[in-house]
């Protein structure tokens, strides 16, 4: 066996891991969501979700559902997808911070003392969770999305902000000095400082606070110059998943900006961040991004259904148990055979309904050969010059963070532009010829947005994809 034909073999082998992998943390995330409610139907008062629903519970409960059940969709079909693994990781990260949540509110006796193996220590470990799952979960996923890249090198700074404020937030969290306060818990910080470092824990719960908002902040921005850079598709796929980032990013700004009264603010950020996911299902349906449309269509109809269901049956558990009662003073397993039996008979006609409302909205790709007619252009792409120069152009203005670009053919002569072309006439120019022959021969670059000069790492890098470009142009 050839060496390139090993290497294949073993880069199946990995995706075919990383396939399954996705799909067991989906439904790790999925039993993590109905261990919450199963310990929210306990009444408990110190978890009182399912008496107590409002934004915040109804927003985590979506993003831990949401988040790992498209990502794994998206991961099944693109293994190596960055923003895939965000999703996943995202939606297991709240599940685990809810439930140890939950978990630790709930068997935690007076004092602190353990009703429960280890519930204190559950409890200390949920706090570990929410910050790094919201604020550097969605400060990636906003700088990855669509493409799945860093509009630039540049932007990998704001994702360096937002590990430093999670991981002051982990610190503050772990060693506080004081008392661990949570509902009518108060019991001493086993692992808390000298109570005479009190200031400087304050200070990095704000420095924490601080590089959080920011990260997010400059995530959003991210999301404006690379749709300013980008062509047509690319700017389709990021409106919606746009329009509900910019919620995300102003209602998480004001809920910092507003502590303590910051509980409303919060509740709309959480319930934003749940709504990314159908953001990204509904730009994978009508922009076949990913190109898994037919796969995520099916996944908001099952997944629809199956929260419709799953809340008729719990409400029909609910409602039966009070009239059994009400009416015999002791309550029955009839009324879970009744709700079963109402679920089994609305299963046909609500499932036949939902494909009907999400195919009328978003359509998935139905034309014959369209795989096949997809790798055409993808070669034409490649191969045609007009195309090649295209791309190339677009991916300089992209990746360098360039006003324009422009590829020139042997007689100097524009094949194809990116970005604001031509450029102010008093505008810098960079000019790298790449070929010494054939139709495509040099690409002339604009100055950068940002006004710094090119890394000439980042001309060289350039130069050797457009080198690749030319060769592939004339083979073809």
């Amino acid at each position: 066996m050839s060496t390139l034909a090993r290497a294949a073999d073993s880069a199946s082998l990995g995706d075919r891991g990383l396939r399954r992998l996705a799909a067991l943390l989906a439904i790790v995330a999925v039993l993590e969501a109905l261990a919450i409610l199963a310990l929210g139907a306990r009444g408990d008062p110190d978890f009182p979700l399912l008496s107590n629903l409002n934004f915040i519970s109804t927003g985590f409960l979506g993003t831990i559902v949401t988040f790992a059940v498209i990502g794994a969709f998206i991961a099944r079909r693109r293994p190596r997808t960055r923003v895939a693994w965000v999703m996943v990781l995202i939606g297991i990260g709240m599940g685990t911070a809810i439930l140890t949540a939950a978990y630790g509110s709930i068997f935690i006796g007076p004092g602190g003392v353990n009703q429960a193996p280890l519930a204190f220590e559950r409890l200390r470990l949920s706090v570990l969770f929410f910050v790094p799952t919201f604020g550097l979960g969605t400060t990636a996923l906003m700088l990855l999305y669509p493409t799945d890249a860093f509009p630039g090198p540049r932007w990998r700074i704001v994702l360096v902000l937002a590990v430093l404020g999670a991981v002051l937030w982990d610190l503050v969290a772990v060693f506080r000095p004081g008392k661990f306060d949570h509902n009518s818990l108060v019991i001493p910080n086993p692992l808390g400082a000298p109570a005479a470092m009190q200031p400087l824990f304050e200070l990095l719960v704000a420095a924490s606070s601080l590089l959080t908002t920011v990260g997010l902040a400059a995530a959003g921005v991210s999301l404006l110059v690379r749709y300013r850079q980008s062509d047509s598709v690319v700017r389709a796929q990021l409106r919606w998943f746009g329009l509900i980032a910019a919620v995300v990013v102003i209602a998480f700004a004001l809920a910092a900006i507003a502590q303590p009264n910051s509980e409303a603010f919060f509740g709309l950020a959480v319930t934003a961040v749940a709504c990314l996911p159908i953001a990204i299902g509904v730009a994978i349906t009508r922009c076949r991004l990913y190109d898994i449309d037919l796969i995520i269509n099916r996944a908001l109809v099952y997944g629809s259904l199956t929260a419709i269901l799953a809340g008729v049956f719990t409400a029909g558990v609910g409602l039966g148990q009070r009239l059994f009662v009400a009416f015999t003073g002791a309550s029955s397993d009839a009324a879970i055979v009744l709700a079963t039996l109402v679920i089994a008979t609305l299963y046909a006609p609500l499932r036949k309904r939902l494909e009907a409302i999400i195919d009328k909205r978003f359509k998935y790709e139905t034309r014959r050969f369209g795989s096949y007619g997809d790798k055409v252009k993808s070669v034409l792409a490649v191969i045609s010059p007009p195309r090649a120069a295209e791309s190339l152009a677009r991916e300089a203005v992209s990746e360098l963070g360039s006003v324009g670009a422009a590829v020139l053919d042997e007689r100097g002569a524009v094949v194809a532009s990116g970005g604001d072309w031509p450029v102010a006439a008093d505008a810098p120019t960079t000019t790298i010829t790449f070929a010494d022959a054939g139709p495509l021969r040099a690409i002339v670059v604009g100055p950068a947005r940002s006004g710094r000069a090119y890394a000439a790492d980042d001309l060289a890098a350039l130069e050797e994809v457009a080198r690749l470009t030319a060769e592939a142009v004339r083979l073809g």
